[in-house]
């Protein structure tokens, strides 16, 4: 009998499992020949699966692909953080059900590096911007997390606080954090208040740890003590707050928003090396930077020239400039200093 991978969204009662599934810590949760029913089902999605192995008894199973999982997750979280804030704006509780559910789904794609990063850059609609941003910080937060060899429990503290790090805008007045242009320096003060606004919110609400509520107050702060809400320096900066700022500076940049257009990622990369500099913890941007560069080997680019190109290297001493393979020939732009890369296509 044919075993197929189906979105747990699309299980239905009396599917037979396929195989054993397992939690975070290697126990068997649900045996392999186990026969779904509803409450089963619900059990497997609040764990945070979003497919799982069945036995196609009738031939009929539509086998999605990983990538078209990864996205309809996506956008489940996306609707997610939306309900999340609706509710906070209305004077409810966070809840806390649809977190956990949320930061699961993304912590069980911990090992799709490729994905992540594809449809992070895909999903860029200046009008969603807050919401696909909490996602996308959360996730690129996780990858950092893994990269710097972070166990589960540091790591799921580190999605949530991706995840809510900008729940505070909810208390920003909706014409300043929408306004179709620059602030001025009164409205850039409203919108800073927004790390102590969220901190707030998320202390009052259980299991939110040190590590989450420290993520969300924190994240502006600058190892040089030009960030906000305290003008914090060095290692008084707490660590999630650390990898978090990095995420969300590098999805800021590379999104489009209401008043500026997305950034080339290899742009990006160039800002976050020197104008960031000192402000950014250096082994976080530098594990960053080094393991998300390696993404984009392979992906086609427009040059400032005009020519269209194939990244074929990261040259790990100036990331932002790779070597780039443009018909026939190999163009190091480490060395080809007027040229550089102004399209990814």
């Amino acid at each position: 009998m044919k075993k197929v991978f189906v979105s747990v969204f699309d299980c239905k009662p009396g599917m037979k499992v396929a195989e054993d599934i397992f939690n975070e810590y290697g126990a068997i949760i649900v045996a392999e020949g186990t026969v779904l029913d509803d409450y089963m089902i619900d059990r497997i999605i609040q764990l945070g699966f979003t497919r799982i192995r069945v036995y196609d008894t009738t031939g009929d199973i539509i086998e999605a692909s990983d990538s078209e999982l990864f996205r309809a997750q996506y956008n489940e979280n996306l609707n997610s953080v939306k309900s999340i804030l609706h509710d906070i704006s209305k004077g409810k509780e966070i809840d806390r059900i649809r977190v956990d559910h949320a930061t699961s789904s993304m912590l069980t794609r911990i090992n799709e590096n490729r994905d992540i990063v594809n449809t992070i850059s895909e999903m860029r609609a200046a009008g969603e911007y807050l919401y696909a941003h909490s996602i996308n910080v959360a996730m690129l937060s996780m990858l950092i997390g893994k990269w710097l060899k972070y166990d589960y429990h540091k790591l799921k503290s580190l999605v949530t606080a991706g995840f809510l790090h900008d729940i505070g805008k909810i208390r920003v007045p909706p014409e300043i954090l929408n306004k179709p242009g620059p602030l001025d320096e009164d409205e850039f003060e409203e919108v800073k208040k927004h790390c102590m606004a969220g901190y707030k919110l998320a202390e009052t609400f259980p299991g939110m740890n040190e590590d989450i509520l420290k993520g969300i107050l924190q994240h502006h702060e600058r190892q040089d003590g030009s960030g906000y809400p305290f003008g914090l320096t060095g290692d008084r900066i707490h660590e999630t707050a650390r990898i978090i700022a990095v995420a969300d500076i590098y999805d800021a940049m590379t999104s489009n928003r209401l008043y500026k257009e997305r950034v080339c990622p290899f742009d990006v990369f160039e800002t976050i090396e020197k104008d960031y500099f000192g402000k950014l913890d250096h082994r976080t941007a530098n594990t960053f930077l080094k393991n998300i560069a390696s993404y984009y080997i392979g992906e086609l680019v427009r040059l400032s020239n005009g020519n269209i190109g194939e990244i074929v290297h990261i040259n790990p001493y100036n990331i932002a400039r790779p070597i780039v393979k443009s018909e026939s020939t190999y163009i190091d732009l480490a060395t080809e200093k007027s040229l550089k890369i102004v399209e990814m296509l």
